[in-house]
């Protein structure tokens, strides 16, 4: 599985976090049209910090977080159980890779003019790709 589908998976897995937005209203990417409240995962940027001579690599792969809502208070309430389920954690991807430290860097939350609500979570990860992959 790919980094944001074992971000689904996750999602999908802490009970608090899936009763107040359940995973299948997170997408990947853009999205238009959907009804409130739904989240957008994206991912911003993904570079190698270093390669060994053996073959392993460590990339840093910065992945942004939007919850969108009409409501502030659900919508603090989604992002701080986004929050307490995903920074500061580690887990396993497909292929041996493993993310080992998905750190929380920044968080915002504005209002549109329409008085949507986006809350925005900003997580950098180190990703260890063991060599073959």
């Amino acid at each position: 599985m790919n980094l944001e589908q074992v971000i689904h998976q996750r999602w999908a897995a802490s009970e608090t976090l899936n009763a107040l937005l359940p995973a299948e209203h997170v997408k990947t990417g853009r999205s238009f049209g959907d009804p409130l409240p739904y989240a957008t995962l994206t991912r911003l940027k993904n570079r190698t910090v270093f390669r060994t001579n053996a073959g392993d690599a460590l990339d840093e792969v910065t992945l942004r977080v939007n919850v969108w809502h009409d409501d502030y208070d659900a919508g603090r309430a989604i992002t701080e159980q986004v929050k307490a389920a995903f920074d500061r954690s580690d887990f396993a991807l497909s292929g041996g890779d493993r993310v080992v430290q998905m750190r929380r860097t920044d968080d915002s939350a504005s209002q549109h003019d329409d008085g949507t609500w986006q809350f925005t979570i900003e997580f950098l990860l180190e990703i260890h790709l063991p060599s073959g992959t």
